[in-house]
């Protein structure tokens, strides 16, 4: 019902109902006699403020009030108040039909771009009403009449469709509808058509064949789309359905395939390339004879394992049976180019491969693959050993305190290590004692001589000898017949080798005596002690030794202590006499005493 007004306040009032479709605007406009302020507008008594869905207007004597788009949550009593005087009026929202949207329109296709379409299209004219919530794009080969999705956004107006989304190079259509909860439209064609190529890449290669000369040859790959092809032979380029023609060209999808029919002996070597769009792959046809199969002549063991030290050249030579026989050189399973640093060579039955300097990283497996037969060869390049190339151990070095000592010496090789050692034990760099190294520049600087640094001082260019870190040579190695004896030790390196004596004369593995190796670990175990194993045992690491004296009875001898020398030791006999020990070189047997005088200390 109308309210009350206040006789001239309101001069133009509110209707007394106002009907409104779902999704449009509802417009309200109210007149007073004068110019006013403190209007107020409400809905349910609720009073309305401005929003970008509620505009709120006053033009002099004019007020205004717009609720854009309204829903059915809007219904109700809009009301329009100043001072006392008051104007209502009812609003009714009518609910719009549950329809899908209208379809678009001014579809566009732009086909500028290289291997691309851009697609623009406009929303339905009454897409306020029956707004779609998405668009679907649809694509068509040109040459079938199925539509498949391709595309779905939510935004309106333009997409651009490349060339690697679709999955096979051909003409295609496109097509777009838009789509809300209650359905989607009728489809609006793009006019005409773009040629579309998919980017492809090799799923499967090429690979040579080898045949029989008058049969067919068949070479094969599969991409990873459907795209157009060409075959090349030797450089030329094979086209399809000419009149005679010795090979057949096939695709199948995604799969291209070339048959060479009765091929000769002639086009043995002969090169074939399949090409597409940024796709490019070769193989090799080779074709053998057919009167006797071919043979590489035997090669002796000793020219097959080649040896040699960096720098020098390498050449690997064989004889295949007949000199038109083609033969690929490989290393390591892996075909080797001619370059500048590898020559393949073939003259008459001859085959060379030549490196002209060797590098450690030639070394591998080389095989010459004549098909039907192959030859390898074992190559190892090892780099030069480290030498002292000069040195200044020929100057006087008398030295008096506090001066500065300098001892340098320069190898062969700027990466060889060195160990400086004084007295025969190795030294460490600390604050009085520094170790400097400059390319191929090694140098022992004291800062300040003091009298405890007087000795013999030693450069090792060689590789680390390896010590006996820890054994078990302390030990009571006291035995009872039948009990378990354990002589253990720990090297420095995992791969130093270690040799056991017992007496002088090697031990040799077997049921009552076992030799354990796990890393740096070396174990000599006697299961059970018999009166026969009584006897000096040695670990000998080449560098290295240590002794057991072992004697299962109930007499018991301990083991004999040793102090270490350079290259070489003094060790205590029983007998408490030393004696000079060699662990190798000089004419000494490694794990054997070196023979000398008994030295009473």
């Amino acid at each position: 019902a109308r309210g009350r007004v206040r006789a001239g306040a309101i001069v133009k009032r509110l209707p007394r109902k106002l009907d409104v479709m779902e999704g449009e605007n509802a417009a309200f406009c109210v007149e007073t006699r004068d110019s006013v302020e403190g209007i107020r507008w409400s809905r349910n008594g609720l009073e309305l403020r401005e929003t970008p869905c509620t505009v709120l207007k006053s033009f002099g004597k004019t007020h205004l009030l717009v609720l854009v788009h309204v829903t059915r949550e809007d219904a109700g009593v809009i009301s329009f108040s100043v001072g006392e005087s008051q104007t209502s009026a009812q609003l009714r929202i009518k609910c719009a039909k549950r329809v899908p949207p209208s379809a678009p329109v001014a579809a566009e296709m732009s086909t500028d771009r290289s291997n691309a379409a851009l697609l623009t299209w406009c929303p339905g004219p009454d897409v306020h009403r029956t707004p779609p919530s998405s668009y679907v794009l649809e694509r068509q080969e040109a040459s079938t009449a199925e539509w498949v999705q391709c595309l779905t956004t939510d935004l309106a107006s333009m997409v651009e469709v490349l060339g690697d989304s679709v999955p096979a190079e051909a003409d295609y259509c496109f097509r777009i509808c838009a789509v809300n909860k209650y359905g989607r439209s009728r489809p609006v064609e793009f006019p005409g058509s773009v040629h579309l190529v998919p980017v492809a890449c090799v799923r499967r290669a090429l690979k040579d064949v080898q045949v029989q000369a008058g049969q067919d040859a068949l070479f094969s790959l599969e991409l990873s789309a459907s795209v157009a092809g060409s075959w090349f032979l030797n450089g030329a380029k094979l086209e399809e359905g000419e009149e005679g023609q010795r090979y057949c060209i096939k695709r199948s999808g995604t799969e291209h395939s070339l048959l060479l029919r009765g091929v000769r002996l002639a086009e043995s070597g002969a090169k074939v390339k399949f090409e597409s769009s940024g796709v490019r792959d070769s193989a090799t046809l080779r074709v053998q004879g057919t009167c006797s199969p071919v043979r590489i002549a035997p090669v002796p063991e000793a020219q097959r394992c080649r040896e040699l030290l960096a720098g020098l050249p390498l050449l690997l030579e064989c004889e295949v049976s007949t000199p038109d026989t083609p033969v690929r050189w490989l290393k390591d399973g892996e075909a080797v180019p001619s370059d500048d640093v590898v020559a393949l060579q073939a003259e008459g039955c001859a085959r060379r491969l030549f490196i002209r300097s060797a590098r450690p990283s030639d070394s591998g497996t080389y095989t010459c693959d004549a098909g039907e037969d192959a030859l390898s060869f074992t190559v190892t390049v090892t780099e030069p050993p480290v030498r002292i190339v000069s040195s200044n151990e020929d100057a006087a070095h008398t030295y008096l305190a506090s001066e500065r000592v300098v001892l340098a010496c320069e190898l062969s090789r700027a990466d060889g290590p060195v160990q400086w050692y004084k007295d025969g034990v190795e030294v460490e760099e600390g604050e009085h004692l520094l170790l400097e190294h400059e390319g191929s520049h090694r140098r022992l600087v004291i800062p300040s001589a003091r009298p405890q640094d007087t000795g013999e001082f030693v450069c090792d260019a060689g590789e680390p000898p390896v010590r006996i870190v820890s054994s078990n040579e302390d030990a009571a190695h006291t035995y009872l017949a039948s009990e378990r004896v354990v002589l253990a030790c720990e090297l420095s390196r995992a791969d130093g080798p270690v040799q056991w004596y017992k007496d002088g004369v090697e031990v040799e593995e077997g049921e009552h005596l076992l030799l354990e190796h796990e890393g740096p670990h070396h174990r000599l175990i006697i299961p059970s002690a018999r009166p026969q194993d009584t006897g000096e045992f040695v670990c000998d690491a080449g560098g290295d030794s240590v002794f057991y004296n072992i004697t299962p009875s109930a007499c018991c001898l301990q083991a004999s202590r040793q102090r270490r020398v350079w290259r070489g030791w003094i060790m205590r006999s029983p007998c408490g006499c030393f004696w000079e020990h060699c662990p190798g070189g000089g004419g000494g047997q490694p794990g054997r005493k070196h023979k000398g005088a008994c030295l009473q200390m």
